[in-house]
């Protein structure tokens, strides 16, 4: 893998819009588009919660996280750490937001740490390690 700046626009556009796309799906509960971002072998890694591996294992997992009252997954300051023509990892940052009574208020912010593969024309997370920050 290469970490030269000369990053393919494809490559770029595909692993943004797929990190985009978790978060837009796991905040409306969109259990089967969430479980459609990852390989068919694709992990799910929530340090120090579960670990989910295969579409079954992911569909029974996000069913779990299927939101009660209105969140918002914030990644951002993405960078694609390495890639090839069909591989790529990136770090995000994470801020998880709920709305309450009073308002919207942070509950939580992490990193995301992405293996992606390109997948059937489509970027897709072969392991995605969530990891909550103190």
């Amino acid at each position: 893998m290469t970490t030269s700046p000369d990053l393919e626009p494809s490559v770029s556009a595909g692993v943004h819009a797929a990190i985009a796309a978790y978060a837009q799906a796991l905040d409306a509960g969109r259990v089967d588009d969430l479980v459609e971002l990852f390989t068919p072998d694709g992990v799910s890694e929530i340090a120090g919660m579960a670990t989910f591996k295969g579409h079954d294992a992911l569909r029974a997992g996000y069913t779990g996280f299927v939101p009660q009252q209105p969140q918002l997954h914030l990644a951002g300051n993405t960078v694609i750490t390495s890639w090839t023509a069909d591989e790529a990892t990136a770090v995000s940052d994470l801020a998880f937001f709920q709305r309450g009574e009073s308002g919207w208020a942070v509950q939580l912010v992490g990193r995301y740490d992405d293996i992606l593969r390109l997948y059937k024309g489509s970027w897709r997370f072969q392991r995605r390690i969530t990891t909550l920050l103190p």
